[in-house]
């Protein structure tokens, strides 16, 4: 007399293609999260007057799989003031060239990752590196809360993963 399971090689299947969807939902979660803290983090830095919006609206990150982007977060999102004829202060959000030139850079740099996951932020300028050599913070401090909250969320990932039933 023997064992007769009480399941099908399908069900095994199942259960497994949506333990990785899980997974996978997971991970593009936290990369997600973790991008936004970071640009929202860089977007509202008051260190430096961005005089044309383009260095702050350069700003932006690409999530991708296997090489593909699947999110990304590139807007205008500064606000420059300038005058009008009369004299009057007026408020605009600057050029999208920033835009355009940060999503680019992104881009650039994901061909290099064909394989896995990859959070890309990114701030688009040439000038960029020149301002923080100057001492003002456009991007460092958003590097340095990834580098601190990175292996927190992976460790905490790999809990969800061992705990998941």
């Amino acid at each position: 007399m023997g064992v007769r399971p009480t399941f099908k090689l399908s069900d095994i299947r199942a259960k497994l293609e949506a333990d990785a969807k899980r997974i996978e939902a997971a991970i593009l979660f936290n990369l997600q999260y973790l991008g936004e803290e970071c640009v929202t983090l860089a977007r509202n830095l008051d260190t430096y007057k961005d005089q044309t919006g383009n260095l702050r609206n350069s700003v932006g990150y690409v999530i991708a799989k296997n090489g593909r982007v699947v999110k990304n977060n590139f807007r205008k999102s500064a606000s420059v003031s300038t005058a009008d004829k009369s004299g009057k202060a007026k408020t605009k959000k600057g050029s999208g060239d920033g835009v355009k030139t940060g999503e680019a850079l992104a881009l650039d740099i994901l061909l290099e990752s064909k394989r896995g996951y990859a959070l890309i932020v990114v701030v688009g300028m040439n000038y960029a590196e020149h301002v923080e050599m100057m001492g003002y913070d456009v991007l460092s401090s958003a590097e340095q809360f990834a580098k601190k909250e990175l292996p927190l969320m992976k460790a905490k990932l790999k809990l969800q993963v061992q705990n998941m039933k």
